[in-house]
């Protein structure tokens, strides 16, 4: 097990082509994990090839100002988790938000610490609303997005499909305050 201290220095890097290794071997070893929780990938994103044309895909929606993709890692350089704000829209100053961490990081405060300096992030870049989606029996995902000052705002029933069944979740939001419309 790694050690608590390792994640007191977690930090946020852009995704990039750089990434594709070890970010396919991050998913692989958590793939039973998160399907647990969320709808799986397609099945050919699991490959070398798969993997560069997601990470293709986000950049271009990146350089397009509508989503900032994100890598969490460890002090130690490891792939912790993922962070990502999608559906940016900088007129309105909104984006959602979407995370996951893998097994071996989860109950230490990794997704907590990466969603709040995620939004520091955000609000220099001018974002003054942050909204998220979280299933209505994932305590822990519902945990992170209350401790970084998220509300709930209503359960929505029918969100999504996981292993044949429909899950409901809870839509919450955030105001970022004192928002300074840096747009970098």
């Amino acid at each position: 097990m790694i050690e608590q201290k390792d994640f007191a220095d977690i930090k946020l890097e852009l995704l990039s082509f750089s990434d594709t290794e070890q970010l396919l071997d991050f998913e692989l070893k958590n793939k039973d994990w998160f399907e647990q929780f969320i709808p799986p990938r397609e099945q050919g994103f699991y490959c070398t090839e798969g993997v560069q044309t997601h990470i293709e895909h986000f950049l271009l929606e990146y350089k397009c100002h509508q989503l900032l993709p994100l890598i969490i890692r460890t002090s130690i350089g490891s792939i912790a988790g993922r962070l990502n704000f999608t559906n940016v829209d900088l007129k309105k100053g909104t984006a959602h938000v979407g995370y996951r961490v893998g097994k071996a990081f989860t109950s230490q405060g990794v997704a907590k610490t990466a969603l709040a300096r995620g939004m520091s992030v955000l609000k220099k870049r001018g974002i003054k609303r942050l909204f998220a989606y979280a299933e209505v029996n994932n305590m822990a995902s519902q945990k992170v997005l209350t401790s970084n000052g998220f509300t709930k705002v209503r359960v929505v029933e029918d969100y999504a499909k996981l292993n044949g069944q429909s899950i409901d979740c809870i839509e919450y939001t955030c105001v970022l305050k004192n928002a300074n419309h840096l747009f970098l």
